[in-house]
């Protein structure tokens, strides 16, 4: 069993998960290059979170769902998991179910974003050991 396939069986015992299509993946891509900035200085994608509306450092994943609350955020909406290796899909969950099986979801990739377009939040598990949230 691949990383990939773990991650997906720990987010199926957490909630529902859906894998994306090949071309659901590559739009969903798109609309996250196109509505974040990235720090292209960086040999791999980096966020510029200096151009974010608001950031907080996370220090601990449960960080995240308490950040979110405080900003009001619906953290029952679906965010999309996009990883830095291009042959992965993108899925799709909730942000409590990501949290919930963090390590399987960084252990598939150096580099995951966890997009929420409708919400307007992105976090960022660089591979240096920075966690980022944004709102954009």
């Amino acid at each position: 069993m691949t990383l990939f396939e773990e991650c997906i069986e720990a987010l199926n015992n957490e909630g529902e998960v859906t894998v994306l299509s090949h071309e659901q993946s590559k739009n969903v891509e798109s609309s996250f290059e196109k509505s974040i900035p990235f720090d292209y200085s960086f040999a791999h994608y980096k966020i510029d979170f200096s151009q974010m509306l608001c950031k907080k450092e996370i220090e601990m994943a449960e960080d995240i769902l308490d950040e979110l609350q405080k900003n009001k955020v619906d953290i029952d909406e679906q965010v999309y998991v996009i990883w830095s290796d291009p042959t992965l899909p993108v899925i799709k969950t909730t942000i409590k179910s990501v949290i919930s099986v963090i390590c399987d979801v960084l252990a598939v990739s150096a580099d995951t974003w966890i997009f929420c377009p409708k919400e307007r939040y992105v976090v960022e598990y660089y591979h240096e050991g920075e966690t980022f949230l944004g709102f954009y």
